[in-house]
């Protein structure tokens, strides 16, 4: 759309300048049209340069965040796994033997190769069903990803992408201040 919108006003510009060229109107400010339309130019692509670099950013942040996924692959696994001993526990007794036999299961040596060996839903959905419980994978992973963000471990989806630093003057002078008198 900013595309089209690009060619709009450049094809105003050209109109405006043959119109100048072969039947300039008495009165009309052709300088002041060509400078307007210019701008427009100028800001449409500024904003479309803009939203590119936004794409780019989230696609990166995306890349980023998968690729922290698999640099971790085995601990978010084991997180989903404690995140559903957590769940299905009833009360704090129940929570810690749960965790601890959790964590001794996943220290097995099988278990070990399993997760090396599969993707993070297929590996929670089979131990889930091995060990008895329940088997919402997503769910699991969710809490497993809200873990390691909270651990610094994968990058806060909630975070926007940093601001470039604003242009500074070319010169390196700062302006003088006004004589206030």
């Amino acid at each position: 759309m900013l595309a089209e919108l690009v060619e709009i006003q450049m094809s105003i510009a050209r109109a405006t300048q043959q119109e100048a060229l072969q039947a300039p109107q008495p009165g009309a400010d052709y300088c002041q049209r060509i400078a307007t339309v210019a701008r427009s130019v100028r800001l449409t692509l500024l904003l479309k340069d803009k939203l590119s670099r936004q794409v780019v950013e989230r696609r990166k942040a995306a890349a980023q965040r998968e690729a922290a996924q698999e640099d971790f692959h085995d601990l978010r696994v084991k997180l989903a796994m404690l995140a559903a001993a957590y769940e299905v526990s009833k009360d704090n007794e129940e929570i810690a033997r749960r965790v601890a036999e959790m964590r001794e299961r996943l220290e097995r040596p099988e278990v070990v190769e399993l997760i090396e060996a599969s993707r993070a839903p297929v590996a929670v959905a089979a131990l889930c069903r091995r060990w008895g419980l329940p088997v919402r994978v997503e769910r699991w992973l969710e809490m497993a990803d809200e873990a390691m963000e909270q651990l610094g471990f994968l990058p806060n989806d909630d975070d926007p992408p940093a601001d470039p630093p604003k242009p500074r003057p070319a010169s390196g002078r700062r302006p003088k201040k006004p004589d206030t008198g």
